[in-house]
């Protein structure tokens, strides 16, 4: 006989020496290693939970022959990225300086907080992208400045891969903090 296929862990993914346990989290078994069955084996059924629970909005169903909208084509994104300068808030601060104006009357026409514009122009909080587009445009200064970037290569996942529950609920905390 040829050597088995090692088993890995359900949850973090880690090889599994041995047998392994199989507990039942939210109705499902799973075969985990012993730090995850330490972690999550002695806890009652249904208290440790990765999915969120709670009910699913029922979605309507609609019986009309309206025509659906095209989806929309996907437009590659541009191969260059886009950075506040370093003197940002010495520029905007001279700016302002330039305008004779108040940070009151400056924030209103400008259309961002008061706060916002002085915390951003004594160099206290760096501006958003949108927000030196709206101070670029309204003092006619250079605040972005665009880089090409290469292209990322991707990553080879080796074709024999399982993605393990650990795996799957990372890739979903990684796309929610964006």
């Amino acid at each position: 006989m040829g050597k088995s296929k090692p088993k890995y862990c359900e949850i973090c993914g880690a090889p599994i020496r041995g047998p392994g346990h199989r507990i039942r989290i939210e109705g499902t078994e799973l075969l985990v290693c012993d730090r995850c069955y330490e972690k999550y084996g002695g806890k009652k059924p249904g208290t440790f939970s990765i999915m969120p629970t709670g009910r699913q909005p029922r979605r309507r169903t609609y019986s009309s022959t309206r025509p659906r909208p095209s989806p929309k084509p996907r437009t590659e994104k541009p191969l260059y990225t886009e950075e506040i300068v370093e003197d940002y808030a010495e520029r905007i601060y001279q700016a302002i300086q330039r305008s004779k104006k108040n940070y009151q009357e400056l924030a209103q026409e400008i259309g961002l907080s008061m706060n916002d514009l002085r915390a951003i122009a004594h160099g206290h909080r760096e501006p958003t992208i949108k927000e030196a587009k709206k101070l670029e445009k309204y003092f006619g200064i250079k605040l972005i400045e665009t880089s090409d970037a290469e292209p990322l290569e991707k990553k080879a996942i080796p074709r024999d891969y399982e993605p393990t529950l650990g795996d799957i609920a990372n890739v979903r905390i990684k796309k929610r903090k964006k």
